[in-house]
């Protein structure tokens, strides 16, 4: 359902910090009005509420008149966003450099051209320090326009400076745009189609970058177009499956942001993400070391900056972080040491629900599932299961969707529940067999279990057996291999060949760095 535009208002009001409010409290009563005191009311009345309750204001505040009413909503939401503006104006490069071009307007606008070029100078240099490459264009082109229409005593050396200052960031900024549309390119093709699923697909995919990246000149970029240029390395590798040179291009993005702290301060989330990329990429290739450090350094960070982080960059240091814990839980094999992360997980996913989209939160339902799996509390993965399934978005995640469904047969195997796994399996098979494509992981599976539950438990053994054989040849396909990543398959299979518990298995590979065979 959409969110309605007295929602709005309230998730804003949540939104606050104890700080931010107060700030506004003080903000707001600078009128006392008989309006002032009604949306002051308004606002302390939704402050109160743990969820959204029109009637409960209306009736409270004695509102007949709805026109009334929504005045109240807009005029709240205003002065909220007005207050918060007074606020973070004070916390970043970009709000003062575009409150002394405000500056400049008004003393220009006054005739006082001498005074606004004083102003243009500090926010220009303040724009440079900080790479605010638009900014800069911004302000030289209002440099230029006085130049062109006053004089002003600074000579014509200063006007041939200025036309050189401005092709220069001119340059610049076209490579910027160039970069940044094709790193959205990369992005936008992973949201829609995923990684790439075969050989023709992997051609045409280097065939588009290489057309756009290879008639670019590389050589003097600048650090914002060298950020962009990382980040679409990143993208096109991790869509590639190439996850050796994602994690390298990650790298970069982090040590670039490190070398310019200036750049990381203004822009937190940026930095944690390159962090998110270095860790995802570790854990596709079972990069244990790489994960550990890496990890360590992101928790380091997040601890000692948190309470400067925004909303925004709380909740991405959440995601990011608990991401990364849960992985190296999945990695180790810890699967008995999940429970408090897992139910810290939860707080988080309730505390933020309003904030987080509901693909996020079904990745990490997923890898609940599959550490209760790891911890032998079947019961509680197939909760969070049955969650991913039932979720009224099904096309979300069409790869979860699917792995999910094969995540319930090995649960409800292992649970012993034969009337159960009959009944999925017929349903889950209807449900693939409505595919136009069914890679051979989903085959293998229905297969697998297919044969299972026909045969007797003394064959099954040997049935496994037999299909680890056939998950192994997945494991050497480059396109088909990740799915396995999600539902690691060879280990619980290995496991019970080997009458062992999946974490035992999963530690001891991690020890020895080598696959077992059976």
């Amino acid at each position: 359902m959409p969110i309605s535009k007295s929602e709005h208002v309230f998730n804003l009001v949540k939104s606050l910090s104890i700080a931010e409010k107060r700030n506004f409290r003080i903000y707001a009563k600078r009128i006392q009005s008989g309006e002032q005191l009604l949306f002051l009311r308004l606002f302390d009345l939704m402050d109160k509420q743990k969820s959204f309750d029109e009637m409960e204001i209306l009736h409270t505040m004695k509102l007949s008149d709805k026109g009334q009413f929504s005045n109240l909503k807009r005029h709240l939401y205003t002065q909220i966003i007005a207050s918060l503006r007074m606020l973070f104006k004070e916390k970043g490069a970009n709000y003062k450099v575009r409150e002394y071009v405000d500056y400049a307007y008004i003393l220009y606008g006054k005739g006082l051209y001498l005074q606004a070029l004083k102003i243009l100078k500090k926010a220009k240099d303040l724009a440079i320090k900080h790479h605010l490459i638009y900014m800069q264009l911004t302000i030289v082109e209002f440099e230029k326009k006085i130049e062109t229409r006053h004089i002003t005593r600074s000579g014509t050396n200063h006007a041939l400076t200025l036309l050189e200052e401005s092709e220069r960031i001119q340059k610049n900024a076209n490579h910027l745009v160039a970069l940044s549309n094709l790193r959205i390119q990369m992005h936008a093709k992973y949201l829609r189609d995923g990684h790439v699923k075969s050989k023709e697909e992997a051609k045409e995919i280097r065939t588009s970058y290489h057309e756009k990246i290879d008639v670019m000149d590389l050589e003097n970029l600048g650090l914002m177009e060298r950020i962009f240029y990382v980040q679409s390395r990143v993208w096109y590798n991790y869509i590639l499956l190439d996850f050796k040179s994602c994690m390298k291009y990650a790298v970069e993005w982090i040590e670039l942001l490190n070398s310019h702290p200036n750049m990381l301060q203004r822009d937190t989330d940026l930095y944690m993400r390159g962090y998110h990329y270095v860790l995802t990429s570790a854990n596709h290739t079972k990069n244990y070391a790489v994960h550990e450090s890496y990890l360590l350094e992101f928790e380091q960070f997040r601890k000692s900056n948190y309470k400067k982080f925004n909303a925004i960059s709380q909740i991405l240091s959440f995601l990011y972080v608990h991401t990364g814990r849960l992985n190296s839980i999945m990695l180790n094999g810890n699967f008995d040491e999940a429970e408090p992360l897992i139910q810290k997980s939860l707080g988080r996913i309730k505390k933020y629900s309003y904030k987080l989209d509901d693909h996020r939160i079904m990745v990490f339902y997923f890898k609940f599932a599959w550490i209760y799996l790891g911890a032998n509390k079947t019961d509680k993965a197939i909760k969070f299961l049955n969650s991913i399934i039932h979720n009224e978005l099904n096309k979300l995640r069409e790869d979860i969707q699917n792995y999910a469904r094969i995540l319930m047969l090995i649960c409800h195997y292992e649970s012993g529940n034969v009337d159960i796994l009959q009944y999925l399996i017929n349903t889950y098979s209807g449900y693939f067999q409505r595919k136009k494509e069914l890679n051979n992981f989903l085959k293998y599976s229905m297969n697998m279990f297919s044969d299972l539950k026909s045969k007797g438990p003394s064959e099954h053994k040997d049935i496994l057996k037999k299909y680890y054989t056939l998950f192994k040849s997945i494991n050497k396909d480059p396109y088909e291999r990740r799915a396995l990543d999600y539902v690691d398959v060879l280990s619980w299979i290995e496991s019970k060949v080997k009458n062992t518990s999946m974490q035992e298995l999963i530690k001891a590979k991690k020890l020895n760095s080598t696959k077992h065979s059976i």
